[in-house]
């Protein structure tokens, strides 16, 4: 939230830099806190966890300047997915070079690539193209049409109706789906590793590597998961309620029947091919929960968006339970039995959150959500070069542009059921 105000009141693209900044630098200095002073390393955390929080928001600040309309799906599709993959790439060097450099090596590299990476960042970005010293003629006409087009509403202020939202059923399976999605989420990251460790004794490298594969697999359903759904919506075979549901029931329902055959499995092998294909399927959950607030209701999709957070609590909850579970295991026996009853309880919140978010949730756009008469425009390309008055070729979009006429799209259309209208907001 308070990233968030800062991002509308100063530059996105300093917010974000210095965000990263602040955090790398903590990261450079904490294996000195961790070796010297052990309060000191909370306080570190602490302060690095209020300066990541500005980051997103202040990232979707610059992406939506920069993104022209036709290119916004999948430039901050691929943006986030770094959500998804850095979490492979993470466990992979950290268990390389925890085994053959040092513990701390790791924490320096990341500290390094961060304070890298922010600098570059604050040098090559802008925070919107009409900023940029070397914009192309075309596109910087581009990018103005699509401004012009996307301000010339006059704003609104209206009261948020907090009533009908927080009264909303379908608001509430959002809910659910997204505290299973961190349930399973913080499992994977936190407790995934410790359980090939102390039920199959197998080494930091290992682990790293086979800990990272299902991520990757996650990376690339997310992405193609919502061209998928979207396609399916504007052919018309589905609805947007099926679609959703259809999303969410395939891939936490696939999740948590993998999840749960992993607590009998005693061969690691088996386990490990089970949590690839679980926690690859789960990316098309993507596509259904978290793209669902605009179906609900467009204009007020970020509240309903910002209501969904408090799935967080379900990385809270994961990790304690875990906590607790596993501190009552004395040896070997008892270890895989904790082990077996923390895989079954994820597995059944997963398999209950796929039932409510089945009888519950909705593709359509609910009575607290405002007027349906708003309308989006469709904005003309650019003027088409002297050779073909059609098409054009840009730098920046490395593509042909067909030439359109404006069009007026009723908001209740199929528009606001699509994954690529969610991202168009963001």
């Amino acid at each position: 939230m308070p990233g968030g105000i800062l991002t509308t009141r100063y530059s996105s693209k300093w917010v974000c830099g210095l965000s990263i900044a602040v955090s790398s630098v903590l990261f450079l200095v904490l294996p000195t806190a961790i070796k010297y002073n052990l309060p000191a390393v909370y306080v570190i955390r602490v302060l690095q966890g209020l300066a990541e929080g500005c980051s997103v928001p202040a990232l979707n600040g610059v992406i939506s300047a920069w993104a022209p309309k036709t290119e916004r799906s999948r430039m901050i599709t691929i943006a986030y997915a770094g959500a998804y993959i850095s979490p492979a790439i993470g466990l992979i060097t950290t268990g390389a070079c925890s085994c053959y450099v040092s513990w701390n090596s790791i924490i320096y590299i990341y500290g390094a690539c961060g304070a890298v990476w922010s600098l570059v960042w604050m040098a090559c970005v802008y925070d919107k193209p009409t900023l940029h010293p070397r914009l192309g003629e075309r596109e910087r006409g581009l990018f103005n049409t699509d401004h012009v087009a996307i301000n010339s509403p006059e704003a609104e202020e209206e009261i948020i109706p907090w009533r009908g939202i927080l009264t909303s059923l379908p608001v509430y399976a959002i809910i659910v789906g997204a505290f299973c999605r961190n349930w399973i989420f913080s499992m994977l990251i936190t407790q995934q590793p410790q359980y090939f460790k102390e039920v199959f004794h197998m080494t930091t490298a290992e682990i790293g590597f086979l800990s990272a594969v299902p991520h990757v697999l996650m990376t690339i359903v997310v992405i193609t998961g919502g061209v998928v759904v979207d396609n399916l919506i504007r052919r018309g075979l589905f609805s947007t309620t099926v679609a959703r549901k259809l999303s969410e029931s395939v891939g936490f329902g696939v999740e948590a029947t993998c999840v749960m055959a992993i607590a009998f499995m005693d061969d690691w092998k088996k386990a490990f091919v089970l949590l690839c294909v679980g926690v690859g399927f789960s990316g098309f959950a993507i596509s259904g929960y978290q793209v669902n607030p605009l179906d609900l209701a467009p204009k007020y999709a970020s509240v309903v968006t910002g209501l969904a957070r408090l799935g967080m609590l379900g990385a809270v909850l994961s990790t304690l339970v875990a906590y607790f579970v596993r501190d009552m295991a004395s040896d070997h026996a008892d270890i895989e039995t904790a082990w077996k009853r923390l895989f079954i309880i994820a597995a059944s919140i997963h398999f209950g959150g796929v039932i409510v978010y089945a009888v519950f949730a909705s593709g359509q756009r609910q009575p607290w959500s405002g007027s349906s008469s708003t309308l989006s425009v469709s904005i003309p390309q650019p003027v088409a070069n002297d050779d073909d008055d059609d098409y054009e070729t840009t730098r920046l979009l490395r593509r042909r542009l067909r030439l359109h006429r404006p069009q007026l799209v009723d908001a209740d259309s199929y528009e606001y059921g699509s994954t690529t209208r969610f991202l168009n907001t963001i």
